[in-house]
């Protein structure tokens, strides 16, 4: 029997396939008009898929059904601290507080507040993720577990083998790396590929049909290949772009598919590293990517468990700087600030200037060592 598209969507979410999730619940829009769990699950979803501005509009209208329920209002409340307005935000935690008095979401946010409720640890939060266990909780698929496990068992099973290849080759780029067919452009997507109404956005690359269909297609062959630097560079041109939001939607959950990157994935596939002024001259087409980038740091600073230092990159044997990039780490690395460091990051813009977010770092032993 067929599953509602709710039903599937709660079980997407809870394999935090959110874009999937969205796509599938806004197919069933006309269906579920005054449906307070739709609204509630189409917010959830976009909020953790980091589309805040519908997840608050998507919330208002369950609101409109229903005022007193707690994963709405932890929602809601969320959505308030996110933004620095710890007022609001308060006030929502109590109404929870009053409805649930041992919710632990409520009472940890009440105590994050307390103690580091300043919009610059706040932002630091939000940057890295950590925001999102203030999040309304997704639940376990219980009925799914049976699957995991026997996918486990299988993984297991083919391990050796998959080891044996690997070793076997140069590089482990052989063969597809997942099936994107739900990906490609229906005809009525194809059709309608450029937004007909520009008047209430701001774009930054204005494409042509064959450009951004181009684009899209490169996308999915780099990622393919194992380019997923290209592939976020072309998916980037989209997003920004005079591209339908059909084509925006499907763009960006292509990006669900990218795998973190390590330093042996720069070594050992065909993972672009994009230099600093390539990334400058366009932060906004290369946001995303991951890069290694040498230097060494200044201004370190640590602060509610976020490093955060100067990265004077190309500055390795104190001749020329290339750049400088605000970079933030968490947890705490073990980083010496009198030795040159290579930094494995992530491209970022915040008010507008280049940043990383860094995930792995190497510093050479001293001579002595």
């Amino acid at each position: 029997m067929a599953r509602a598209a709710v039903d599937k969507a709660r079980s997407l979410l809870r394999k935090r396939q959110f874009n999937k999730a969205i796509i599938i619940l806004e197919n069933a829009r006309d269906i579920y008009r005054e449906s307070f769990d739709y609204f509630l699950l189409l917010g959830t979803a976009c909020l953790y898929a980091g589309d805040t501005g519908n997840a608050n509009r998507y919330y208002q209208q369950a609101r409109h059904i229903k005022l007193r329920d707690i994963n709405l209002l932890l929602g809601q409340a969320v959505l308030y601290l996110r933004r620095g307005d710890t007022d609001l935000a308060i006030q929502y935690y109590l109404d929870i507080l009053e409805l649930e008095p041992e919710n632990k979401i409520a009472r940890s946010a009440m105590e994050f507040i307390r103690k580091n409720g300043n919009y610059e640890t706040i932002v630091r939060w939000v940057d890295s993720g950590k925001i999102e266990r203030f999040y309304p909780p997704l639940g376990p698929d219980y009925r799914e577990i049976l699957q995991i496990v026997v996918s486990a068992a299988c993984g297991i099973i083919i391990a050796a083998g998959i080891i044996h290849c690997a070793r076997s080759q140069d590089s482990g780029t052989t063969g597809p790396r997942a099936d994107l067919t739900e990906l490609s452009l229906t005809s009525e997507e194809s059709a309608a590929v450029i937004e007909k109404d520009l008047s209430g956005g701001v774009y930054r690359y204005i494409l042509s049909e064959d450009e951004i269909k181009r684009s899209y297609d490169n996308a999915k062959v780099y990622f393919q290949d194992y380019r997923d630097n290209s592939a976020r560079v072309e998916i980037n041109k989209i997003l920004n772009s005079n591209a339908s939001s059909a084509i925006k939607k499907k763009a960006d959950f292509l990006i669900t598919y990218f795998e973190e990157p390590d330093f042996d994935t720069f070594e050992k596939k065909p993972l672009e590293n994009f230099n600093y002024a390539q990334v400058a001259s366009d932060p906004w087409l290369y946001a995303g990517c991951w890069v290694v980038w040498s230097g060494r740091i200044t201004n370190a600073v640590l602060q509610d468990d976020i490093y955060r230092c100067d990265l004077l990159v190309g500055y390795e044997k104190l001749e020329k700087v290339d750049g400088i990039v605000q970079t933030y780490f968490t947890p705490v690395p073990q980083i010496e600030g009198d030795r040159p460091v290579k930094i494995l990051g992530k491209i970022g813009i915040e008010n507008g200037r280049l940043l990383l977010t860094g995930r792995a770092i190497y510093q050479p032993l001293r001579k002595s060592e």
